[in-house]
């Protein structure tokens, strides 16, 4: 019997990849018109969208538009994953435009063009934005800021606009003459430069004044002094852990997390303290990988923080919006399957139960016994379980079948539980992420399996 006690993850794993399964497809991007430039990942609370058709609520695998007008409400976020893999964070009462989403083609050059009227917002760079950066803008009503790297957050409230800069940097400017006018950042004496290594310091801009430029100013923590700060969780869901560079590990912003309640309602959830895995799987043919910036990552999850160096040569094969599983193609590009009857062993897994509000809400560590992972490759196919076990779950049991298709990638629906993961090229691994609902609440993780 192979016995594993897991690591669990937070919640803000359950939430943030909407209960695992809203966005199974293996990093597709949206695939509609021309004009469709991103897709909605995650909707918390309630938000719209107004386009040319007029104003939608705002859900999740929700088509966005150049021109789109994201809105949100009191106690809203909306996160949205754009073609080239940029992300963005919609914050509560906030209104954000998508003026202009392009790469340069024959047609033309790149244009990465934001407008915040109200609230605030933290964007994530994608490729087009970092291959770019001199046609990158995002606007507020007062002030340009041309986008030099990867991750920073604008809040734009009354007369005032204030930006910092987790990593990568940026320039302000006063939005007038010929900065209005301009793509990227912008020049003169009244542009600002704000990097990542300026610590503890964001820009501030207060048109007061004939020659009010941006100036900078102690750093404060944007997210939590939003207009809606008072209504809100103490740790945002999307800002639960910020990646350190320095030692790509990441670390938390606080004790407690924010999560999504079947009423609709966000909640906070304290933690369990748990160790994290001394075995780094990057080194494996199969490694889960989450996004750069930490939006939506546990604290403590088997997977591991995207890194360029460590994913050379790796394709991303199953996964959503901010981890999936990536697989090593460097000897071997295509998935060769085995023949015969094969057994896996467990090699990793994290698991976690989130509970109702109904139910007392919260999360719990969860137990995995008796994992088992059968694969018939002359039929292409494979029946996995696994005993879950926790004090508030009591006993539950994951079972499933699926067919393998000719890239090695399955997945399953059935009985209110889900798997989806994928084997690597030369079928030594396999790996799974499963969500599973239960009396109370659900049961979500990620697995790897080898021989």
């Amino acid at each position: 019997m192979h016995h594993k006690t897991v690591k669990p993850t937070s919640i803000s794993f359950l939430v943030g990849l909407g209960l695992l399964f809203g966005f199974w497809h293996a990093q597709a991007s949206p695939q509609a018109s021309p004009s469709v430039v991103g897709e909605i990942t995650t909707v918390i609370g309630q938000g719209s969208v107004i386009g040319s058709a007029g104003p939608q609520s705002a859900y999740r695998g929700q088509s966005i538009r150049v021109g789109d007008r994201i809105e949100t409400t009191v106690g809203g976020h909306i996160h949205i994953r754009f073609l080239d893999g940029g992300l963005v964070s919609v914050r509560p009462l906030s209104r954000l435009r998508v003026e202009d989403y392009r790469n340069a083609d024959q047609n033309g050059l790149a244009a990465i063009k934001f407008r915040l009227e109200d609230g605030v917002m933290r964007s994530v760079t994608g490729q087009w934005g970092e291959a770019h950066r001199d046609r990158f803008r995002l606007n507020t009503p007062i002030a340009a800021i041309g986008v030099k790297g990867t991750d920073f957050i604008v809040k734009a409230q009354g007369e005032g606009t204030f930006a910092s800069v987790n990593t990568g940097a940026i320039v302000m400017a006063p939005l007038e003459g010929t900065c209005a006018r301009t793509l990227g950042p912008c020049n003169g004496q009244s542009a600002i430069l704000l990097s990542a290594e300026m610590r503890s310091t964001m820009l501030e801009y207060r048109p007061q004044g004939e020659n009010a430029v941006p100036r900078l100013v102690p750093l404060v923590d944007l997210l939590a002094h939003s207009k809606d700060a008072k209504s809100q969780p103490t740790a945002p869901l999307t800002d639960l852990t910020i990646a350190d560079d320095t030692t790509g590990q990441t670390r938390s912003s606080d004790s407690l997390v924010s999560i999504k309640l079947q009423d609709g309602s966000v909640g906070d959830v304290s933690l369990p303290p748990v160790s994290v895995p001394a075995d780094s799987p990057s080194s494996q043919p199969l490694a889960w990988f989450h996004n750069t910036a930490g939006w939506n990552v546990p604290e403590h999850t088997i997977s591991e923080r995207f890194d360029q160096a460590r994913l050379a040569g790796r394709s991303p094969v199953i996964g959503n919006f901010f981890i999936s599983l990536y697989r090593d193609e460097t000897l071997q590009k295509n998935y060769t399957p085995q023949s015969g009857n094969v057994a896996f062993q467990l090699t990793n897994v994290s698991a976690n139960f989130n509970r109702d509000k109904t139910a007392g809400g919260g999360v719990e560590a969860v137990a995995v016994n008796n994992a088992k992972l059968q694969v018939n490759f002359d039929q292409s196919t494979l029946a996995t379980s696994m005993d879950l076990s926790s004090p508030a779950l009591g006993q539950s049991q994951l079972s499933a079948t699926a067919a393998i298709d000719a890239k090695g990638k399955f997945t399953s629906q059935s009985g209110g539980q889900n798997i989806a993961g994928a084997f690597s090229t030369d079928a030594t691994q396999a790996g799974y992420m499963f969500d599973k609902t239960v009396k109370g609440g659900s049961v979500s993780g990620l697995t790897l399996w080898g021989r």
